[in-house]
């Protein structure tokens, strides 16, 4: 069987790779939240651990199964999830004018789902990227744009047109989705005291295959993923402003307001009470009493 006369038209084109940047932020260390603006586009990816995006209007928890992107006309902040060592790749790019509106519109505030072949895309982009700055292969900076357009159309063949929002992906193997099937059994079970026992026999899964799904798609082990999913469900409460700090706490299965309020802080670098006053305004921060 022979192919002829494939359509030559380029549909997505990347004009230029501004830049491709790693960064580590250390365990347990506080750092500066970092502001991402500019005149250009922007891929965020978790490599390692989360790393809390915030909009104007909302955040996202962003783990190593999602890519962000940044449009030219948005500003986002970025707060690490303090316990666990983060690793951040972005990368800035331009498109060109040609492009059509609907891919760019596509993209724009986009948070969309890294399977294995988006994840190894991203990682040639990085490493042709780099070799650049090293052994300088022929060819590196034009393989890195290739394999990023490539990263892009794949992203639309997958969640543009007729796919929901926040899909499945076809080629999603079993093991991604029990990894979802235990996300949303941790949710429901957000107010409990879960421990990886409780976790494999409700589950009907294995403590190694278990701590591999955690570490492979988010980083960090499963304790410390549940437990940021309580400080995340928390953030949320106090943004909504309907609870006081004993409620919540009481909500998410915290045995002390003061347990609370200390993991609290070790997770985001601010006490209920700052948190609370960053995100709410300033007249409707007596909205939430104080324990």
């Amino acid at each position: 069987m022979v192919y002829k006369n494939l359509p030559h038209e380029r549909q997505l084109d990347i004009e230029r790779i501004l830049f491709v940047r790693i960064r580590d932020y250390p365990e347990n260390q506080a750092c500066a939240p970092s502001v991402l603006k500019g005149d250009f586009w922007e891929l965020l990816y978790a490599e390692k651990g989360l790393a809390d995006i915030r909009f104007p209007s909302s955040s996202h928890t962003l783990s190593k199964t999602e890519i962000l992107f940044r449009s030219p006309s948005e500003t986002l902040c970025i707060h690490t999830q303090a316990p666990v060592p983060v690793k951040l790749v972005s990368v800035g790019f331009t498109f060109p004018a040609s492009v059509p509106v609907s891919v760019t519109d596509f993209f724009h505030g986009s948070i969309l789902r890294a399977g294995s072949w988006e994840r190894r895309l991203l990682a040639l982009t990085v490493a042709e990227a780099a070799s650049c700055h090293t052994a300088s292969p022929f060819g590196a900076g034009q393989a890195a744009m290739h394999y990023l357009e490539l990263l892009l159309i794949q992203l639309i063949r997958n969640f543009g047109t007729d796919v929901p929002p926040f899909p499945l992906m076809q080629r999603q193997t079993d093991e991604d989705g029990l990894f979802r099937d235990i996300v949303a059994y941790m949710e429901e079970n957000i107010a409990a005291h879960l421990t990886i026992d409780q976790i494999c026999r409700d589950n009907l899964i294995g403590r190694t295959l278990l701590k591999k799904l955690f570490s492979d798609n988010t980083g960090c082990g499963i304790i410390d993923y549940f437990s940021l999913m309580k400080i995340n469900a928390a953030k949320q409460l106090i943004r909504e402003g309907g609870m006081n700090f004993s409620q919540i706490a009481e909500r998410l299965g915290y045995h002390s307001i003061h347990y609370f309020s200390r993991r609290f802080k070790k997770t985001t670098g601010m006490t209920p009470t700052e948190y609370a006053q960053s995100v709410l305004p300033a007249d409707a921060g007596d909205g939430i009493s104080r324990p």
